[in-house]
C-alpha cells in the first residue's frame, strides 16, 4: 500500500509536469495542465491512479495550504485601500449573479445544490486574472486596480461563505445560525490565541528559519484541526491561521517558505479535480453546460459592466474590467470539490463545473490578452453610454497651446518625466486614463487630458500636430506602433520617445519611425554601469539616499 500510494504521487507529479509544460508552451494557465493531467490518469481515460481515496485526502491538504497562503497574503489593511466602489461592485455582483443563477438552476436542481452552482458561477479567479494582468503590465492601471479590488472582496466573501456551506444538506435558518455561531467561536479562539500565545511563539521562532517554517505550518494544522472539530472544511481553519500569521512582521518570510509546500499539494488538488471527471452522459448535459457558459461569459461581464457604468466609469474601463472577470475561480473549484465530497453536488454537476473551469479559464487568457482590440470593435456601439460618465474637471488645456511635450502614461516612469519637465519650465500635456492622476495634475496647473492614447479624438485634443515631442511610457507594441503611424502622418518632424518590453518590440518600433525606444531593463543596466564607472562609492550612496526619499514620498 505504501509503495502504491508513493507510486501514484509520482505519477501525478510526472503527468502534471508534462501537461503544465505543454500548457506553458501554449501560453495557457498552468492550472489547466494540472486538471488535464488528472483527466488523463483518472479512471475515465487511462485509469493509472489506484488509490483515489488517499489521493482525495492529499488534495484536501492542497486546499488547506492554498487557502493558508491566501490568508498569509491577505493584508487586512488592503481592505481599506480597495475603495468603496470596488467593494460595492464586488459584493453586489456576487449577490446578483448568485441570485440569478440560483433561480435558473432550481429548475432542475434542489435549492442547496443550486446555491452551490450560483456561488461557483459568481466568483472570478484571483490567481489567473492577476497573473495575466501582471504579465501585460496593467496591474497599476485604473482597470487593473478596480479588478484587484473586486477580486479581494470576492475572496473575502468566499471565505465567509465556505464555512457556512460546509456540511450543508438542507439550508435552514437554524443551520445558518449554528454555522455563524461556530464561525464566530473559531474567530474568537483565533483572536485570543493570536494575541497571547501565537504572536510570542512566532517572534521567538523567527531567530531560526527552520523553526519559523515548522511553527507556521503547525499553526496551519492547529486551525485546520479546530475547523474540523467544528464540522468545517479544514481549509477554512487553515485560512484563518494564515490571516493570523499574515498580519505579523514575519508574513513575507513565512509565505516564501510555505509556498513550495503549497505548490506541491495544490498540484495534487488540481490533478485530483481532473481525475474525478466522468464522461458518461456528458452529451446529454450539453445544454446545461452551454447555459453555464452563457452565465459566466455573458451575464457576469454584463453585470460587472452595468455596475461599473453605474459608478460613472468610462466605457473602456468598464468593458476591460468586466471582460477580465469572465471565468470561474479557484474558490469555485474548492466549493465544487467540497460539495462533491459531502454529497451536495452530483457527479454530473461536478463534471460540468470542472469542464466550465477549463473552458472559461482558457478563454480568459485570450480575452485579457486581446481586450483592447475587442473594445475597439465595440467602441462605436458603446459610445452613447459615455455621456453618463462624469468627465467634468478631467480636461484642462490652454488656448493656442503649441511647441509642447505630449506625455502618454503618467504613472511610475511618467511621474518622473513630469517632474523633470516642470523644473525645466517646458510646456506639457499629460494624457492618462486614470481620473485620479488627471485630477491631481490639473490641481497642480499642468495641462492634462483624460483618455486613452489609442483614441483619435484624444490625440487631436492633445494637439499632436502642434507638439514638438511625444513621449509614451506605456509598453504596448500594437498601440505604440499605431501612435507612431498617426503622429508621423500629422507631423513628420516631431521627436517621438516610446517604451518597449523587449528588444524585439524595440526593433519593431524603430522600423515604424520611433526616434528613441526605451527598454526599462536595458536602461536600468546601463544606469548601473554608468554609476559604477563614473561615481565613487560615497556618490553612489548619495544617489541611493535620493532615490529612497523619492520612493518613500510616492508610497506615503
Amino acid at each position: 500500500m505504501t509503495q502504491s500510494i508513493l507510486l501514484d504521487i509520482g505519477i501525478i507529479i510526472l503527468f502534471a509536469a508534462i501537461l503544465a509544460n505543454l500548457a506553458k508552451v501554449a501560453k495557457q494557465p498552468l492550472i489547466l495542465g494540472y486538471v488535464l493531467a488528472g483527466i488523463l490518469i483518472g479512471p475515465s481515460v487511462f485509469g493509472i491512479l489506484k488509490n483515489l481515496e488517499l489521493i482525495k485526502i492529499l488534495s484536501e491538504l492542497g486546499i488547506a495550504f492554498l487557502l493558508f497562503i491566501v490568508g498569509l497574503e491577505l493584508d487586512l489593511k488592503k481592505l481599506k485601500e480597495v475603495g468603496k466602489f470596488a467593494s460595492l461592485t464586488g459584493a453586489i455582483q456576487v449577490f446578483t449573479v448568485t441570485a440569478i443563477t440560483l433561480f435558473i438552476a432550481m429548475i432542475w436542481l434542489d435549492s442547496i445544490e443550486a446555491l452551490y452552482v450560483g456561488l461557483i458561477v459568481a466568483f472570478s479567479s484571483t490567481m489567473v486574472v492577476i497573473k495575466l494582468i501582471s504579465d501585460s503590465d496593467e496591474l497599476d492601471t485604473l482597470h487593473g486596480r478596480l479588478i484587484l479590488g473586486i477580486l479581494i472582496i470576492q475572496d473575502v466573501l468566499a471565505i465567509i461563505i465556505l464555512p457556512l456551506l460546509s456540511g450543508a444538506k438542507i439550508f435552514t435558518l437554524s443551520f445558518l445560525g449554528l454555522a455563524i455561531a461556530k464561525v464566530l467561536l473559531l474567530l474568537a479562539v483565533a483572536y485570543l490565541l493570536g494575541k497571547t500565545i501565537i504572536q510570542s511563539v512566532i517572534k521567538s521562532s523567527a531567530k531560526n528559519h527552520e523553526l519559523l517554517f515548522i511553527t507556521a505550518v503547525s499553526v496551519c494544522f492547529l486551525f485546520a484541526g479546530l475547523g474540523y472539530l467544528l464540522d468545517f472544511s479544514i481549509a477554512v481553519g487553515a485560512f484563518i491561521g494564515g490571516v493570523l500569521i499574515g498580519n505579523t512582521h514575519y508574513s513575507l518570510e513565512i509565505s516564501g517558505r510555505v509556498k513550495a509546500l503549497r505548490d506541491f499539494f495544490a498540484v495534487i488538488f488540481f490533478v485530483t479535480l481532473g481525475s474525478q471527471i466522468q464522461f458518461n452522459h456528458l452529451l446529454e448535459k450539453l445544454p446545461i453546460l452551454l447555459l453555464l457558459l452563457f452565465l459566466v461569459l455573458i451575464l457576469k461581464p454584463f453585470i460587472f459592466f452595468f455596475l461599473l457604468k453605474l459608478f460613472r466609469h468610462s466605457n473602456r474601463t468598464a468593458f476591460i474590467s468586466s471582460l477580465s472577470l469572465a471565468q470561474i475561480s479557484e474558490f469555485s473549484l474548492v466549493l465544487a470539490l467540497e460539495g462533491f465530497l459531502n454529497g451536495t453536488l452530483s457527479q454530473e454537476m461536478f463534471n460540468l463545473i470542472i469542464i466550465l473551469a477549463i473552458i472559461t479559464i482558457t478563454l480568459s487568457s485570450y480575452l485579457i490578452k486581446y481586450h483592447k482590440g475587442l473594445f475597439s470593435r465595440f467602441e462605436n456601439f458603446l459610445q452613447p453610454l459615455d455621456k453618463f460618465v462624469s468627465t467634468k474637471d478631467l480636461s484642462y488645456l490652454p488656448d493656442k497651446y503649441e511647441n509642447h511635450v505630449v506625455l502618454f502614461g503618467v504613472h511610475r516612469m511618467g511621474s518622473k518625466i513630469v517632474s523633470t519637465l516642470k523644473k525645466q519650465k517646458k510646456k506639457i500635456v499629460a494624457v492618462d486614463y486614470n481620473p485620479d492622476i488627471i485630477k491631481n495634475l490639473i490641481h497642480q496647473g499642468i495641462p492634462s487630458i483624460y483618455g486613452d492614447y489609442g483614441n483619435l479624438d484624444v490625440l487631436h485634443a492633445a494637439r499632436i500636430g502642434k507638439a514638438k515631442m511625444i513621449i509614451s511610457t506605456i509598453p504596448n507594441l500594437q498601440e505604440n506602433n499605431l501612435l507612431l503611424k498617426i503622429v508621423k502622418s500629422v507631423n513628420k518632424n516631431i521627436l517621438v520617445f516610446v517604451t518597449a518590453k523587449t528588444s524585439a518590440d524595440a526593433l519593431s518600433l524603430y522600423t515604424h519611425g520611433a526616434d528613441f525606444v526605451a527598454v526599462p531593463e536595458i536602461l536600468a543596466g546601463q544606469k548601473i554601469c554608468d554609476y559604477v564607472t563614473h561615481l565613487k562609492p560615497n556618490e553612489i550612496r548619495k544617489w541611493g539616499r535620493t532615490y529612497y526619499k523619492e520612493l518613500t514620498g510616492r508610497t506615503s
